[in-house]
């Protein structure tokens, strides 16, 4: 595999996108038609419901679940002059802009009609998370036409060279919208920034004749399917071939490039091998890797990743790694290489909400120093915007990241049934004890003096075996008599009693 090169799958039940790095996946996308993403799309939205105690509302869209839409995220109002790009993505700020606002039920009403973009899609019990204020991306820049700031991207570094975009956005902005140069437009020239302001005020223009034509709730604007979300948004020079094993979609790859990015159209290539691409290229194996809870290190230190529903906590251990002369060099390599596998898990995963990760803890200053600086330079490949805190004592450090969808664990699999997501079950001797107290209890409720006792084998043979003279200390006391039957298809913690005669249930 090359470096920085972009693998595309398409099959009928969804498209993959694989960004390989210094071959290794450092990204993948994954997209199913059941649970497509809505980030983008524009819709005329209702107002279901007005929550004042929150300042928030809930907004119909015709996707299922509501959207919601938080009082920050509504244009036009008192205050939202003092507004902030927050990944793109203009709101009012969170204190004085927030504090200026008027509140969400003096500016909606049930029933009301609404335009709103979708900026989250729906996560878990929660419903999409929606904005006011509208944004139409293209290649170059990204067109807001509820504000009228002018912006460029902080990653473009040469004050000359934003200085130079500013200048140009001013020139060819259209009257009252405001407009943000994206990383893809440095050094792009003035024709190229006009041409995309231009295709994006007709997008604008036909947006608000659908919302004014509309009677109910209705879709406006669909942004682009994954793959070419995906070419818009992050496809640059450092992409040094983009493999597609699906005919159309490499035409639709080549149509989109001719138009918003020729130079890169040549390094797009079809796939058609009879071996599957992934499987070829190792990206199978290396999605497979990217769902285990641990991660092994090059010197033989690895690290855990434990998801919860409010944070991911990840451990670094040195494992059979025993280094050379000193601990705290063997800490210290052990800590690094943990930062930089770290930063790609937390990307490749696309790990969001707060993350807490436990280093080795280090005694020399200049150490934690360094490990920082590593963990924050391995961190600038990621897109999605985070914070970082600094070392703690303890060796711990505390970031988020920002999440938009479902982590790659959740978007591919789902909770143990047999656990039920808890990665933990009961032990044999504590289900064992726990159902010689239900029997207990039910002696003490009914007279049926023979019952059948089925569960699962572990624990038929803990009742038949060690623990057999417990169950029959109760039956002698109670003077009943109980079959224990072992049962292949109970889970473990799970048991029924039968009455003998009939083996009808008893409510245990």
């Amino acid at each position: 595999m090359k470096n920085n090169s972009l693998y595309v799958n398409v099959t009928p039940m969804e498209i993959r996108i694989a960004l390989v790095e210094e071959h290794r996946l450092a990204e993948l996308v994954v997209e199913r038609e059941e649970n497509r993403s809505l980030v983008g799309n524009i819709y005329r939205g209702r107002i279901d419901a007005i929550l004042p105690g929150i300042q928030a509302a809930f907004v119909d869209i015709g996707e299922g679940k509501n959207g919601f839409l938080y009082v920050s995220d509504i244009a036009g109002t008192e205050g939202t002059g003092d507004i902030e790009l927050v990944d793109g993505v203009p709101r009012a700020r969170t204190k004085a802009g927030r504090a200026r606002q008027q509140p969400i039920e003096s500016m909606l009403k049930r029933d009301q009609y609404i335009m709103v973009q979708v900026v989250k899609d729906s996560l878990g019990t929660k419903g999409p998370r929606l904005t006011n204020f509208i944004t139409l991306p293209g290649r170059y820049v990204v067109l807001m036409p509820t504000v009228k700031t002018i912006g460029v991207s902080h990653k473009i570094e040469s004050s000359r060279e934003r200085d130079r975009i500013k200048k140009v956005l001013r020139e060819i902005r259209p009257a009252g919208l405001g407009l943000i140069g994206r990383t893809a437009c440095e050094g792009t020239s003035e024709e190229a920034l006009r041409e995309d302001v231009a295709f994006l005020s007709r997008a604008w223009e036909e947006v608000k004749r659908k919302y004014e034509r509309a009677q109910q709730v209705a879709l406006l604007r669909e942004d682009l399917g994954p793959i070419l979300r995906y070419m818009r948004d992050r496809l640059s020079e450092e992409h040094e071939q983009i493999i597609i094993d699906d005919e159309f979609s490499y035409e639709k790859v080549l149509s989109f490039l001719e138009q918003f990015a020729p130079k890169l159209r040549r390094r797009v290539k079809l796939y058609r091998d009879r071996e599957p691409l992934f499987e070829k290229e190792g990206i199978e194996e290396e999605i497979a890797k990217a769902l285990r809870r641990t991660v092994p290190l090059k010197s033989g230190g690895y690290i855990c990743i434990d998801q919860t529903e409010a944070l991911v906590a990840i451990d670094v251990n040195t494992g059979r790694f025993t280094g050379r002369k000193h601990l705290e060099e063997t800490v210290l390599q052990t800590n690094l290489e943990a930062a930089e596998e770290i930063a790609r898990q937390v990307r490749l995963r696309d790990m969001g909400g707060i993350i807490v990760i436990d280093f080795i803890d280090m005694e020399i200053a200049q150490n934690r120093r360094k490990l920082l600086e590593t963990f924050t330079e391995a961190l600038k490949r990621d897109h999605a915007k985070y914070t970082l805190s600094e070392i703690s004592e303890l060796g711990m450090v505390e970031m988020t990241r920002k999440r938009v969808k479902h982590n790659l664990v959740k978007t591919l699999s789902q909770p143990c049934p047999y656990c039920e997501g808890s990665g933990m079950v009961r032990s044999v001797t504590t289900v064992t004890f726990d159902l010689l107290r239900r029997l207990q209890s039910l002696f003490c409720r009914t007279r049926e003096p023979h019952v059948i006792l089925q569960a699962h084998p572990d624990v038929a043979r803990r009742l038949q075996g060690e623990n057999a003279e417990h169950l029959n200390r109760l039956c002698a006391a109670f003077d009943r008599q109980v079959t224990v039957e072992p049962l292949d298809g109970l889970h473990i913690q799970e048991w029924r009693v039968l009455k003998a005669r009939s083996r009808q249930s008893l409510n245990c």
